[in-house]
């Protein structure tokens, strides 16, 4: 029998993923505190996997110039800069001479085979200038939506698994714990990120389509019993997670 997500959930599962989330604001903390005092007047961004294009808005007002990459033309069509050069094109279809201060990475590694880490890694360090840095955003294996995915598989990536890769590397980095989370303002709502979150993070194609009519019931009713308790006492639906910054220095 399998189990499918309609395009109008995606769709709201998308908007509550962008419109709720922190690590925009983090990420641009992160850069004001942190490396804008040693760079460059003007410094140039990439962003790799620059989804709705919010982490790079967070971040204009401080660099020169702002190149994005994103495969899905529907993902960035609402993000406009007079700064920004927009690709329609993953990191590994990229080619440019151009390189910059700043490499950002958010949210993208889930969807690169470990196998290919080292050498994602790797490319995205090419893109940066002697004295630059690259900054990998991604969740951590703690805290609420690290629970829920838990709860549904055993062999989830998170954070973790790519500071081990970067320790491997032997490259010189700093982790930076931070908080993000979603909010919703209904049960459906909530229950359709849910069910995101579960069903693309935590089985394969292959293994939902190998569910049968009860698996998929049961599957449903336990999803939903993760959303329920997602309600606060105010009415609003809110799933906090917790997020690494890993910034990747340089030399």
């Amino acid at each position: 029998m399998g189990i499918t997500m309609s395009q109008h959930e995606y769709a709201t599962a998308f908007r509550l993923l962008t419109v709720g989330a922190r690590h925009p604001q983090n990420i641009a903390k992160l850069v004001e505190e942190r490396l804008l005092p040693g760079l460059p007047a003007q410094p140039a961004l990439l962003d790799v996997g620059a989804g709705s294009g919010k982490v790079a808005e967070r971040l204009a007002p401080h660099f020169g110039s702002l190149t994005l990459l994103e495969p899905n033309p529907e993902q960035i069509a609402g993000f406009h800069h007079a700064k920004a050069k927009i690709h329609h094109e993953s990191l590994a279809r990229f080619e440019s001479q151009d390189r910059y201060e700043l490499v950002v990475c958010s949210h993208v590694l889930y969807h690169v085979p470990v196998a290919e880490w080292g050498a994602f890694i790797d490319t995205l360090l090419s893109f940066v200038r002697p004295g630059g840095a690259c900054l990998i955003a991604m969740a951590a294996g703690r805290g609420p939506t690290y629970e829920l995915c838990k709860d549904f598989s055993e062999t989830l990536l998170f954070s973790e698994a790519v500071i081990a890769e970067v320790q491997q590397m032997r490259l010189p980095h700093e982790v930076f714990a931070t908080m993000s989370g979603f909010v919703a303002q209904s049960f459906e709502e909530m229950y359709t990120l849910c069910r995101f979150l579960v069903l693309e993070g935590c089985f394969t194609a292959a293994q939902l389509a190998a569910l049968d009519a009860a698996q998929v019931r049961e599957l449903d009713a336990k999803i939903r019993m993760h959303a329920e308790r997602c309600r606060g006492a105010d009415g609003v639906y809110r799933l906090e997670q917790d997020e690494d910054l890993i910034l990747i220095s340089r030399a």
